[in-house]
């Protein structure tokens, strides 16, 4: 897996006949996240980027993993003419590194922090020190009202064993909280990033089903996948075909600063790539994708360095003004052929926490690995202290040798100097040992199992809900069935029973007329 490094994400949307186009660019650095000595050509690449940005007549830019003040001042300045609207989301230790700009003027702004994210020991790595979150800004669009954009970039997976597959995947759980209630008040939704996982995983069915949100490069290119999956099986595709028939994105041979490290064994040993980075949207009848292509596979001009370790993903969005009658399937050109648009639950739907698409096992999958985690996070806080009691044990015993060896060798200076130094060195380093255990084993401990805990309830109570929901549906459809059962027995009776009178009739009124 890739080292630390700096993001600076971008999102951008133009408004061209009834348009927005977005894209998104990762600013990678390969030693360290955009500290000011050690990231490797930070300034240079930024500027790259901020350049990039300024040439075009974006709507919305959203930037990622942007430390240093003096970037994101220089970020500002650079596009200011374009996008005069910028808000800086400030969170952690180290800031979250998130900028949003916008063409039009925002009219609200809002950051969630991850209840979860890295761990404190994991210095180099991070996470736990830069406030990770999902930004946002609620924007007018001319045409079809509120649009809420948000931008995020997951936690990372270090290493071949992925440990942070919980912390992730309980990130995409608080997302996607945000995206349905930005649903459930009718608004547009746009949600772009690095979420440093591929489409099959847990995280991905989670905003596509339980979130509702399309997978916009998905959408337009599903059709022709089955194709491309038979000429990459048969070898018959580059690297450079791959980025673009299968949206690779990280990891990609072809870019300098990749690692050629894959999430997926199956494309690990052709040095394909990864697809991790996404712009998700609502799709609805106003608002519904028409292209979405790989970009920026380009070195920097004038340079043999690209941009950054991660592609670009750009995608156009069709507008139109809304509309009275609901609609449910469209069909719309794109540059390869014909796009069906499946549009997003109503917000009369959404607006229900227990209406999903999500199936229950994902659901008992995801309580599964949560438990699992938990379990962990109790063994890792004991470990720790423990540690603790052991190096406060061991503090009292070097106190009490350091008082009593001078009284015993208190004719020998060597000795009586010696057992301080020791002492007093070893005392220092178990008081730094027993802190950081403390404040890994008790503080950080007992809080992350806390939240996975808080976690395991609220998915709990949402798969109860679900249940209820269902067992209710089944009920409803059973009483449904058993009412029409009985409908058609009454209606059966009584025509056996007109036509026994019918038959009597005709039998009497023979008879007479026999009589007579």
């Amino acid at each position: 897996m890739r080292t630390p490094y700096l993001f600076c994400r971008s999102i951008a949307g133009k408004q061209n006949n009834k348009s927005i186009e977005l894209f998104e660019i990762t600013y990678f650095n390969e030693k360290k996240r955009g500290l000011y000595i050690v990231a490797k050509q930070r300034q240079f690449r930024l500027e790259a980027i901020a350049n990039n940005i300024a040439q075009k007549n974006y709507d919305i830019v959203a930037l990622q993993e942007v430390w240093m003040l003096e970037d994101v001042e220089y970020i500002k300045e650079k596009t200011k003419n374009n996008l005069p609207f910028a808000h800086h989301f400030r969170s952690g230790t180290l800031g979250s590194g998130l900028i949003l700009l916008s063409k039009f003027p925002v009219l609200s702004s809002s950051y969630l922090k991850f209840s979860l994210a890295g761990r404190p020991l994991k210095v180099f790595q991070g996470d736990y020190f830069v406030g990770k979150g999902c930004a946002g800004i609620t924007v007018d669009h001319p045409d079809i009202g509120l649009i809420d954009v948000y931008t995020t970039h997951l936690q990372a997976g270090y290493g071949l064993v992925d440990d942070f597959e919980v912390q992730r995947i309980t990130e995409c759980w608080q997302i996607v909280q945000c995206v349905r209630n930005s649903a459930a008040q009718g608004r547009h939704v746009i949600l772009t990033g690095d979420f440093n996982s591929v489409p099959t995983s847990l995280c991905y069915q989670l905003l596509k089903y339980h979130g509702f949100m399309t997978d916009s490069w998905l959408e337009v290119h599903e059709q022709g996948m089955v194709k491309s999956l038979e000429q990459f099986n048969k070898d018959e595709m580059t690297a450079s075909e791959c980025i673009q028939q299968f949206g690779i994105t990280c990891n990609s041979p072809l870019n300098t600063w990749t690692q050629h490290f894959s999430k997926q064994p199956e494309a690990s040993h052709k040095g394909v790539g990864d697809r991790l980075d996404y712009i998700f949207y609502r799709c609805t009848p106003q608002l519904f994708c028409k292209s979405s292509k790989v970009v920026m596979e380009e070195y920097i001009p004038g340079t043999e360095m690209s941009f950054s370790d991660h592609f670009a993903v750009h995608s156009v969005f069709t507008v139109k003004s809304k509309r009275n009658t609901p609609l449910l399937m469209v069909e719309t050109d794109s540059v390869d052929d014909k796009v069906k648009h499946l549009f997003a639950p109503l917000q009369q739907q959404v607006v229900r926490p227990n209406f999903t698409n999500m199936p229950s096992e994902t659901f008992k999958t995801i309580t599964h690995l949560i438990e699992k985690e938990t379990h962990r996070a109790k063994l890792t806080s004991t470990k720790h202290l423990t540690i603790l009691c052991v190096s406060t044990v061991m503090i009292v015993i070097i106190y009490a040798i350091q008082i009593i060896v001078p009284q015993l060798f208190h004719d020998s200076l060597l000795a009586s100097l010696l057992t301080s130094v020791i002492s007093g060195l070893s005392l220092i380093l178990l008081a730094i040992v027993a802190i950081i255990s403390l404040i890994v084993g008790f503080v950080f401990g007992k809080m992350e199992q806390r939240t996975l805990n808080q976690f395991l309830s609220d998915l709990n109570l949402c798969l109860e809900a679900i249940n209820h929901k269902q067992q209710c549906s089944v009920l409803n459809d059973d009483a449904t069935m058993l009412t029409g059962r009985e409908s058609t027995l009454e209606y059966s009776g009584a025509t056996s029973k007109d036509t026994t009178t019918i038959s009597a009739s005709t039998i009497t009124t023979a008879s007479t007329k026999q009589d007579d």
